[in-house]
């Protein structure tokens, strides 16, 4: 029997660590992001100059989805509303279309609980446009490789089956192969596959832990990386109707493949690659947005 691969191998960790530094604009504080809370009540009309015990996770969320940026200030772990955060929250309000106050208004509140991809909305100082965008230096898969093999490998199991995990995988890589060049295969040769699916918990290998139901949902590497982790937390469904406390494994599959193939984040709310989903909520198919982004990328493949 052939000897079993290792999940990362020394070179694949380093070329992650690289990917890692891309999508965050730097490693500050990369291993230091608590999640935010669950309830923000407390929070609510929060504004520059004030202090208010909690206002720290709200910078560690600001932070790990690009917005924030303090190097190793200790302003970071402080409860305190300063001129930085205020900068931040207007950036946010502007990318999710709210109202700019710089404030901690009930509406900014409310769009950072929802749930969401992990991959930042802001990478190397670049904000997603209101169309299409692409990961910083454009990563894509050679142009001679259009055939992409992909295998399922998780740490810990989900709350759907294997049959619906892989059902959901191929209904999302179909739908990128109907407007692309490229076609997708279900392999079982893990070591060769070019892309790696998988369900993990909390801290599972890459600097990017999960948290639990709500918040962070998934997250995927770019081209050439190939890593997409969900959050094994979460519950999942594969199903026709999604439930109002469900979260729509089809929709996220979607997404977080856009990623491997090298789209960014989009500020349009009906595109697969705008970054939330709410529990609930079903959006499947790609938007003409979502076409012309990848289609753009790979327009001389």
């Amino acid at each position: 029997m052939a000897k079993k691969l290792p999940y990362f191998s020394k070179a694949s960790l380093l070329l992650l660590i690289q990917l890692l530094a891309i999508q965050s604009g730097s490693f500050t504080n990369a291993e230091r992001i608590p999640e935010i809370s669950k309830s923000l009540k407390d929070l609510e009309e929060s504004q520059k100059g004030q202090t208010v015990q909690g206002l720290r996770e709200v910078k560690h969320y600001l932070n790990k989805y690009g917005y924030l940026n303090y190097e190793y200030s200790n302003n970071f772990e402080e409860d305190e509303f300063d001129e930085a955060m205020e900068i931040a929250i207007k950036a946010y309000q502007t990318f999710f279309h709210l109202k700019v106050t710089g404030k901690l208004d009930i509406d900014t509140i409310k769009q950072m609980s929802i749930p969401r991809c992990g991959v930042p909305d802001i990478m190397n100082g670049s904000v997603a446009q209101p169309q299409f965008s692409f990961i910083p230096g454009k990563p894509i898969w050679p142009f001679n490789k259009h055939n992409l093999t992909y295998a399922f490998v998780s740490s810990t199991g989900p709350n759907v089956n294997v049959h619906q995990m892989k059902a959901a995988g191929s209904y999302a890589f179909r739908e990128w192969a109907k407007i692309s060049n490229f076609t997708f295969e279900l392999t079982g040769d893990v070591g060769n596959a070019d892309l790696i699916l998988g369900f993990h918990r909390g801290e599972h290998g890459d600097g990017l832990p999960f948290d639990g139901p709500g918040g962070h949902l998934a997250h995927a590497l770019p081209p050439t990386n190939g890593r997409l982790h969900y959050d094994a937390d979460e519950n999942w469904t594969v199903g026709n109707t999604v439930s109002r406390n469900q979260i729509d494994l089809r929709g996220v599959s979607l997404h977080e493949i856009g990623h491997l193939l090298g789209l960014g984040h989009s500020q349009n709310e009906s595109s697969i690659m705008y970054p939330s989903i709410k529990e609930g909520q079903k959006k499947r198919g790609l938007s003409s947005d979502d076409v012309d982004g990848l289609q753009s990328l790979y327009s001389s493949s």
